[in-house]
């Protein structure tokens, strides 16, 4: 038996790709299937970027009349802009709710942090994001009514 094509495919399954993956919670045309429930502004706590705030069909009724907690399945991502007008994107936060039982003391939110190619760079029970928005002031982790 010839050794090498064993050690070849030994050694591939050793390796990860460790390329940052697209959101499976963001789809490519978001801009065209979520609604924007926050328009433009900057937001202190978000290292004064300013923010578009956008939610799926899941989300979005319930974040714009403030009926707390939002369902599970609800998508609810913050642009992050340079700029006022919001037309220089740098990066995206997301909050995805989970099924119960996800993170139940967390109110179930699954957290991202995703480059501004939509890629994710921080994934799932992110502390940062956690004890900001655990926050008396925030109603279900949402610190900032439409």
């Amino acid at each position: 038996m010839k050794l090498w094509p064993c050690l070849c495919l030994f050694l591939a399954a050793c390796f990860q790709d460790s390329t940052p993956q697209h959101s499976t919670f963001l789809p490519l045309d978001y801009k065209s299937t979520f609604q924007t429930v926050r328009a433009c502004r900057q937001v202190t706590a978000h290292n004064n970027n300013y923010q578009r705030v956008l939610a799926n069909a899941v989300a979005a009724d319930a974040y714009t009349t403030a009926s707390y907690p939002l369902p599970a399945g609800s998508v609810v991502v913050a642009e992050q802009h340079q700029d006022s007008s919001c037309n220089s994107l740098i990066g995206f936060d997301l909050m995805a709710k989970e099924q119960p039982g996800y993170d139940t003391a967390n109110h179930d939110w699954h957290w991202q942090v995703l480059d501004d190619n939509e890629r994710v760079s921080q994934d799932g029970h992110l502390q940062t994001c956690i004890s900001c928005h655990a926050q008396t002031t925030c109603n279900d982790d949402l610190c900032s009514p439409p």
